[in-house]
């Protein structure tokens, strides 16, 4: 098991990594906003969203989403969604959240299978769609598009500064930012 990653102490590195931090808690404070009149679904998202954020560090640092963190995550998910589902006395939205979490990482493992994604994003294609999944298709659909406009504009940005096609863009910071997208759409 590796411990968590060194902060990077100058550079680039440092910028980034302040830059993911700054953007993921812009995006849980959008996000509790969004969601004030449910109180007690805002520890859920904000806890999901900072576990993102710690994703998102690690991944733009070791091109890696780590089984260690995903893992719980997605236990965490699933154990918050039963809950709710139950506490609302309704379960088949919990069947479909978890179903739409499911359908996600199955779609992110082919995308893998052809190439271009990594299995840690797959991994955390469940959490993410489950969590939007408890809000409908209308909040995945968003999170698709904000993730696949984000980073299709730094792979494009990329490109033409020259960087080959073989250079690894880590995903799971487009993830997080498209989860935020969709859960602020869905609050509001």
């Amino acid at each position: 098991m590796s411990s968590p990653p060194a902060p990077a102490s100058t550079g680039p590195g440092l910028v980034r990594d302040r830059l993911i931090v700054a953007v993921g808690l812009a995006a849980t404070i959008a996000v509790l906003l969004a969601h004030r009149d449910a109180p007690l679904r805002a520890p859920w998202l904000a806890a999901v969203l900072v576990v993102s954020t710690w994703l998102s560090v690690i991944d733009a640092r070791q091109h890696r989403l780590p089984n260690r963190i995903v893992g719980p995550l997605a236990a965490g998910v699933t154990v918050v969604v039963l809950a709710a589902a139950w506490a609302d006395g309704d379960l088949g939205r919990a069947g479909r959240a978890l179903g739409i979490g499911l359908a996600t990482a199955a779609v992110l493992l082919i995308v893998n299978l052809v190439g271009g994604l990594g299995m840690g994003d797959v991994k955390y294609g469940y959490p993410f769609g489950a969590t939007l999944g408890w809000f409908g298709l209308d909040a995945l659909m968003v999170a698709v598009l904000v993730t696949t406009a984000a980073g299709g504009l730094v792979a494009a940005a990329l490109l033409a500064r020259g960087r080959g096609r073989d250079h690894r863009v880590s995903y799971g910071p487009f993830m997080a930012l498209g989860l935020a997208a969709g859960l602020v759409n869905a609050g509001g």
